[in-house]
């Protein structure tokens, strides 16, 4: 994984080199790294130290996590490396690889107390968050690739191979007495399992938005998916199941058994997706500072400029925006009834709207949508990036819509999107020559009547800002079922 980052201030991925190696194929027995795995490994890391070469990388975090951990020849390997690769790699304990795997997660999905689940090759981590922050964590050997070399052998699964891997399974994570859920906790996943259990999942069942992050995958459908997945023969997978990669079919039940007995021990019926790990919490502990566990103080705030200013976005315009239609909204309250909730996501939606002006002046509005539904916001839930995409879709014109997303919207939300885009189109059109002529603003309701007074730093300066925002007060009257008025 590539990055561009200022320390302290944006960071933004700007390229993927992806090989799966199964350093840990072969292992299961002897505990030792098999001649051909480490062939594959030496050629693909020769590979990314000429990637990272051309691309002008200047400081690489090459890291080894549980083959090279566990392996006899772990020496051997190291000095093999290092000599035809230039590569000094960091063979990193359990407990730390658990610990950046969950700083991925935190980062990734705002998780504040719970539980992190980190499915790989060769084995899995387990990690208890508390206070946004990394508290214990712990590695087991049941990663996907080593259970299916132990337990399932063969074209087809015989039942009491797959049998004997529960029972080894549950086993295994029974004696974590920690790992459950209390009130009010989420449990997160990730690893390339999880991700390939959420595109199937995703696939399956028509989701509209193409995010991984911020995914919830159900435990009923994954037991359906673990059922079907037994079944099959392994070289019928791949055809028979979408999305799921050929070169994943034969080790995705053993990593999807695990994940499920996971969910059941912690007590969960769904497991949030972390679209991040171990690689992004390496890139956090640089960018944050090595501080154990270290967040964003404000990750959504975080996520939504990190966005805004990798896009180059008018921080003046953006921010007196934001004012304007934050202003508006709490002097509203009496009429919508909204609260913390819609307030965070207006504001989101008031700094992002004009991303999109990167792409082009005409349409941006529909490009910044585009980029924010593309990209995420880390920390948000699928429903509040909708949200916040559909109110910069509409911050200049037209009737705004639930659209193609409208699946993952809740009851009451067309509603909200109308108020809260009537508030962000105000604003927007208030400053309209971007010279932030409106200093403050009194709004008064009176019966079936909005008056809205606008405050200027000179009267002259804001007349454009006036005329135009009370030329589009349509959708104002028809949120708010009341008549505009604008005055100076």
């Amino acid at each position: 994984m590539v990055a561009h980052y200022s320390p302290g201030w944006a960071f933004k991925i700007t390229d993927e080199l992806s090989r799966r190696v199964r350093l840990s194929e072969g292992m299961a027995a002897e505990q030792t790294l098999h001649a051909a795995a480490v062939e594959r490994a030496i050629e693909t890391l020769r590979m990314f130290r000429a990637f990272c070469a051309a691309n002008g990388v200047k400081r690489i975090l090459p890291v080894a996590t549980a083959a090279v951990r566990d392996a006899a020849n772990q020496a051997e390997f190291l000095q093999r490396v290092r000599a035809e690769t230039g590569l000094k790699l960091s063979v990193i304990s359990g407990e730390e690889e658990a610990c950046l795997g969950a700083l991925g997660a935190i980062h990734a999905t705002g998780l504040r107390h719970g539980l992190v689940l980190d499915v790989g090759g060769g084995s899995a981590e387990v990690s208890r968050v508390r206070a946004g922050r990394f508290r214990r964590g712990v590695t087991s050997p049941l990663g996907a690739v080593r259970l299916t070399e132990l337990y399932l052998h063969g074209e087809r699964m015989r039942a009491s191979d797959v049998r004997r891997l529960a029972d080894h399974i549950a086993s295994t994570l029974q004696m974590l007495d920690w790992m459950k859920l209390e009130k009010g906790e989420r449990f997160v996943g990730l690893g390339g399992t999880v991700r390939a259990l959420t595109k199937i999942d995703r696939e399956l069942r028509g989701y509209p938005l193409g995010l991984m992050n911020g995914y919830e995958l159900e435990l009923a459908r994954l037991d359906k998916l673990v059922s079907r997945l037994r079944e099959l023969p392994v070289s019928e997978r791949a055809r028979k199941i979408p999305a799921l990669q050929p070169d994943r079919a034969d080790i995705i039940l053993a990593g999807a058994m695990v994940v499920a007995e996971a969910m059941r021990r912690a007590g969960a019926e769904t497991l949030l997706v972390s679209g991040q790990g171990l690689r992004e919490g390496l890139l956090y502990r640089e960018f944050f500072g090595r501080a154990e566990g270290h967040a964003a103080d404000d990750l959504r705030e975080f996520a939504v400029l990190n966005l805004a200013r990798l896009y180059g976005y008018d921080t003046v315009h953006a921010d007196h925006v934001a004012r304007l239609a934050l202003s508006l909204f709490d002097q509203l309250e009496g009429l919508h009834g909204y609260g913390r909730w819609e307030r965070e996501c207006l504001w989101a939606a008031a700094q992002l709207h004009d991303i999109g002006m990167v792409v082009d002046y005409y349409d941006h509005h529909k490009h910044s949508a585009y980029i924010i539904l593309g990209s995420g916001l880390p920390g948000y839930s699928h429903r509040e990036i909708a949200l916040i995409a559909a109110l910069c879709l509409y911050h200049r014109k037209g009737r705004p819509a639930l659209s193609a997303a409208a699946d993952v919207f809740e009851k009451g939300d067309m509603e909200r999107l109308l108020r809260l885009g009537a508030c962000l189109r105000l604003a927007e059109y208030l400053d309209r020559s971007r010279a932030q002529a409106v200093s403050g603003l009194r709004v008064e309701a009176s019966g079936n009547r909005v008056k809205l007074t606008v405050q200027a730093h000179a009267r002259a300066e804001a007349n454009v800002e006036v005329w135009e925002a009370q030329r589009n007060a349509d959708l104002f009257e028809s949120a708010f079922r009341r008549k505009l008025e604008i005055a100076l």
